[in-house]
C-alpha cells in the first residue's frame, strides 16, 4: 500500500488488489462483461409484461458511493409492427435499476425498438446507485408492446458467439 502524490492536494492511496480507493469523481474502477454463454441465448415472448431473460452480470462495487453504468446492446426484431422493450433490474436488491437514491421510479431507464418488421440493435443504458459493496447482479427484461412476437438474439442456434447480443457494468467513483 502506498500514496501517490499528484500536487494540489490531489492523492491517491493505493489500497489492496491495486485498488485506488479515493479516485477521483467519475474515475472508471472496474469493467465487467456479461460472458457469451449467457448472451448467446434467444429469447422469444409475447407477453405484454417484462419478462425475465438470461442476460445477467455480477460486479462486486469496491466503494459504498459508486454508481454502476450498464451498458447493452441487443440485436432486437418485432413482428407485425409491434415494439420491444428492456430494462434494467438489480437482483440483489430486488428492484429495476434506478439513479434516485432507491426511489423506485420503474420507467426511468427504458429502451425500445420496433415500428417495423426487420431486425436492428437496440443500445440500452442505465444508471444504479447500489449503496453497497456487496455483488450486485444485474438482469435484463424485456417485453411486447401488445400480442405479437418479440425476439432478443439473432440466431436460435449460435454456440460460441454472443449472438450480436452485449451486456457490461462500469464501477464509476463518485
Amino acid at each position: 500500500m502506498g500514496t501517490l502524490n499528484l500536487g494540489n492536494g490531489a492523492n491517491f492511496v493505493g489500497g489492496t488488489n491495486g485498488f485506488l480507493n479515493d479516485s477521483p469523481k467519475g474515475t472508471i474502477l472496474q469493467y465487467v462483461q456479461a460472458p457469451h454463454t449467457v448472451m448467446t441465448q434467444r429469447l422469444q415472448t409475447t407477453s405484454s409484461s417484462y419478462t425475465q431473460t438470461n442476460y445477467v452480470l455480477t460486479i462486486t462495487p469496491r466503494n459504498v458511493t459508486s454508481q454502476i453504468l450498464i451498458l447493452a446492446n441487443l440485436s432486437c426484431h418485432a413482428n407485425s409492427n409491434a415494439y420491444i422493450y428492456v430494462r434494467a433490474y438489480n437482483d440483489t436488491a430486488s428492484r429495476y435499476v434506478n439513479s434516485e437514491g432507491g426511489v423506485t421510479n420503474d420507467g426511468m431507464y427504458e429502451s425500445a425498438i420496433g415500428g417495423v418488421s426487420q431486425w436492428g440493435m437496440m443500445p440500452f443504458e442505465a444508471l444504479d446507485i447500489p449503496n453497497s459493496t456487496s455483488a450486485q447482479t444485474y438482469r435484463l427484461y424485456v417485453k411486447s408492446n401488445g400480442s405479437a412476437t418479440v425476439y432478443t438474439g439473432w440466431s436460435s442456434s449460435a454456440p460460441n458467439t454472443y449472438n450480436f447480443n452485449y451486456m457490461s457494468a462500469l464501477e464509476i467513483a463518485q
